[in-house]
């Protein structure tokens, strides 16, 4: 009798465990992902890996968790038909099913909501192996999703959007840096690149073909800090002062202004900040000109500009 309680009890505490792990991995959106990944750098990878797949670690645990019950119910049931009498066989089930509905089920769950970031981050590891070892049989057990229709992927508001951000950021899931930033990226999609440069001063412009020695002239009487590189009549790049009396000082005026030109793209006025910085990280260049009417109406944009504006 007692190995049937000893064993019935492991029955339930794996069964718990293993729901606390579902429901933990459930409750965490991507909201509390982020934050997540910021308080846990040691199982970082290990996260990204369950949240990469999170359907099919869900389906993992799962799973596990239900071959766990249905062996340990089966087993248990033929262990108590031969130790016990009908009488105390009914209540032995009723009391089995009881505590594996409350403290297997239920409070694993209701647990989970308020400690689902802690569980994650502590246990994403083990996550990963349960969905390591059951893949085989998980494999198996998915093919039949192939009949079900595919999700539609679901495009949110930017209007949602804030209310998800005020809503995690009250209940403080996510922190105020973290929400400033994510309103500021938010809105950076509504914001446009000729709001930097409004009020700004009518640039100089240097041939891309002129060597230092004939331009030394130039930025000894009009300093600038940057100026704009002209080929064939367009702007097409940045230098940067600092560079160009570099070569003056040492004896390198022989070198040509595109040789120190930075990697710039051009972008229309109209472009929100957002794509802006999505252009510029994919190009991995330091400046964005807007292209005026005139050469002197150019405009220069720096990364720095850009990610103040953003955050602003």
């Amino acid at each position: 009798m007692f190995l049937v309680v000893f064993i019935a009890g492991l029955v339930i505490a794996a069964t718990s465990f293993l729901s606390l792990l579902e429901a933990s991995v459930v409750a965490v959106d991507e909201l509390r992902l982020v934050t997540l990944l910021y308080n846990s750098p040691d199982n970082k990878q290990a996260i990204n890996k369950v949240f990469e797949k999170k359907r099919e670690h869900l389906s993992a645990i799962v799973l596990l968790s239900t071959l766990i019950s249905i062996a340990g119910s089966t087993f248990l049931g033929a262990m108590a038909a031969r130790e016990l009498s009908d009488l105390w066989l009914a209540i032995f089930t009723t009391l089995l099913a009881y505590f594996m509905l409350v403290f297997a089920k239920v409070l694993p769950k209701l647990l989970a909501v308020q400690i689902a970031g802690q569980v994650v981050g502590r246990c994403a590891p083990l996550i990963h192996g349960i969905y390591t070892v059951t893949r085989p049989v998980l494999l198996l057990a998915l093919v039949w999703t192939r009949l079900l229709p595919k999700p539609v992927e679901q495009t949110r508001s930017r209007d949602e959007l804030r209310s998800i951000i005020k809503h995690y950021g009250k209940r403080g899931v996510i922190g105020k840096k973290q929400r400033k930033f994510a309103e500021a990226v938010l809105t950076s999609d509504q914001k446009q690149l000729t709001q930097l440069v409004e009020h700004s001063q009518p640039v100089l412009c240097l041939s891309a073909e002129a060597t230092i020695a004939s331009v030394s002239a130039t930025l000894r009487s009009s300093p600038s800090k940057r100026y704009v590189v002209l080929q064939d009549n367009k702007p097409v790049g940045v230098v940067l002062y600092r560079h160009l009396a570099r070569c003056m000082v040492n004896n390198d005026e022989y070198k040509t202004v595109g040789q120190l030109m930075r990697k710039t793209i051009i972008l229309a006025p109209e472009t929100s900040l957002h794509r802006a910085m999505t252009e510029l990280q994919d190009a991995r260049a330091s400046f964005i000109l807007l292209p005026g009417k005139a050469v002197e109406q150019t405009r220069i944009i720096s990364a720095k500009m850009l990610y103040q504006a953003m955050l602003r």
